[in-house]
């Protein structure tokens, strides 16, 4: 009887240490997460502690190289719209003159101002051709090689075909309007019709 009491007894010592590790297993893996303040619990979610946070995978980063990046450096070489004030001479034959008096910047063109001048004592014989040539007879000629033809000029709009004389003393304003703003970081030239170029022209 003492042998079986005895038996017994350590079985049910056994089978209760059993379970109390059971107990202490299941508490283990069913413990509550800690809300306490750890090493990451300030840290964003996807930040690290060796830099600042990161985007998580499949969300976009800020745009480093798109329109706006570079917005400082496109207005520099954007100019302003409005006018520009020079005088550049085109033609000197000591009675006659052409000058470049101004440039105005308008959206998406550039007119070009002139004057021409006589000192002349018969005044100064001055040709129109008619507005289709007209339009090919002058262009700017870009940094790049481009070369662009007016939309529209004084011959073309006021004296198409026409020849008449500017007399000694008189002044002429002259002007063309060309299809494009050059570059503000890009000289151009201006060559009009057979009186010469002006290199350097500059927004």
């Amino acid at each position: 009887m003492l042998r079986k009491h005895l038996v017994g007894l350590i079985v049910g010592v056994v089978v209760i240490v059993g379970l109390g590790a059971a107990a202490v297993v299941w508490l283990t893996l069913n413990k509550p997460e800690s809300t306490g303040p750890g090493s990451d619990a300030a840290a964003p979610a996807g930040a690290t502690a060796a830099g600042p946070t990161q985007p998580a995978s499949g969300s976009p980063a800020p745009a480093t190289d798109g329109p706006d990046a570079d917005a400082g450096t496109a207005a520099s070489a954007s100019p302003e719209a409005g006018p520009r004030r020079m005088s550049r001479l085109l033609y000197d034959d000591g009675q006659n003159t052409a000058t470049v008096t101004g440039l105005e910047v308008t959206a998406g063109t550039v007119r070009v101002q002139l004057r021409y001048a006589t000192r002349s004592p018969g005044g100064w014989v001055l040709s129109c051709p008619a507005r289709a040539a007209d339009l090919q007879s002058s262009h700017l000629t870009l940094g790049d090689g481009r070369e662009v033809f007016p939309v529209d000029t004084y011959c073309a709009s006021q004296r198409p075909g026409t020849d008449f004389t500017l007399r000694p003393g008189a002044v002429l304003e002259s002007w063309g309007v060309f299809p494009v703003v050059p570059s503000g970081d890009s000289p151009f030239s201006l060559t009009w019709y057979d009186l010469g170029t002006v290199e350097g022209l500059k927004l």
